[in-house]
């Protein structure tokens, strides 16, 4: 999962891009914003009731899709990017005035943004955000070639499945599964520096042999990337 920062606080958003309601009613209860207020399950219950089913309406989307709650490490009340502000606005002036400047940059990608995210953060942490970037940087390249030499459908998630299997012992589902984790977590952000290297690293090569070899085609593909990794692999003397 993606973290923005609010009041010096992390705050989450999923692969659907949901956002944490959670991280930010705990980042507003930090720094004593939040005094008296309604969490997030409550809210949705009772004040944030009507906003949530409004959105819903006005996006065609059913409830699931725009508010969602879960369990584990991760876990805790997600929204749409609306039903967040409408949430940070009910929690406190200060709060809403800051998620609104936060999630006006996010959306339109401003990258100082986690340049000031990686300023503010532990050395160890900078690092982990420097493989992540560097990660997603190969995993685009990756798609794009992937897209360019005819996979489609279920192939990219068999292409992906076919280098986590080498570098992390499984498809995402078999490790969620294994580490109690919800099944729609990026794995990426639950990865270490050295798995974000080796997963990089498989996707720079399997690139590379995909387009030196033109093969095509979701097998032929995943196949390529299958390779890849587990010569990343055995170059890390990687045991998953």
């Amino acid at each position: 999962m993606k973290a923005l920062q609010v009041c010096g606080k992390p705050v989450k958003t999923n692969d659907d891009g949901l956002v944490s309601l959670t991280d930010m009613f705990k980042a507003g209860k930090a720094a004593n914003l939040v005094q008296g207020k309604q969490d997030p399950s409550n809210w949705a219950r009772r004040d944030g009731r009507h906003f949530i089913g409004f959105v819903g309406a006005q996006l065609n989307m059913s409830e699931r899709h725009i508010y969602a709650t879960s369990r584990g490490k991760s876990g805790g009340t997600y929204a749409h990017w609306q039903i967040a502000l409408a949430y940070a606005k009910y929690l406190s002036d200060v709060l809403h005035m800051e998620v609104n400047e936060v999630f006006a940059r996010y959306k339109s990608g401003d990258v100082t943004l986690a340049a000031e995210i990686a300023d503010k953060a532990a050395p160890k942490d900078a690092e982990w955000l420097a493989r992540r970037v560097q990660g997603t940087v190969a995993r685009n390249q990756l798609t794009s070639t992937l897209a360019a030499h005819g996979v489609a459908g279920k192939g990219f998630a068999d292409c992906t499945n076919a280098i986590y299997k080498n570098i992390l012992g499984g498809k995402k589902s078999e490790v969620c599964a294994a580490r109690g984790l919800p099944k729609t977590t990026n794995l990426r952000n639950v990865m270490n520096s050295d798995q974000l290297i080796m997963t990089a690293m498989s996707e720079l090569v399997a690139k590379k042999r995909i387009e030196v070899k033109n093969q095509r085609g979701n097998q032929a593909c995943a196949d390529s990337c299958d390779h890849a990794a587990h010569s990343v692999a055995q170059l890390m003397n990687v045991r998953p």
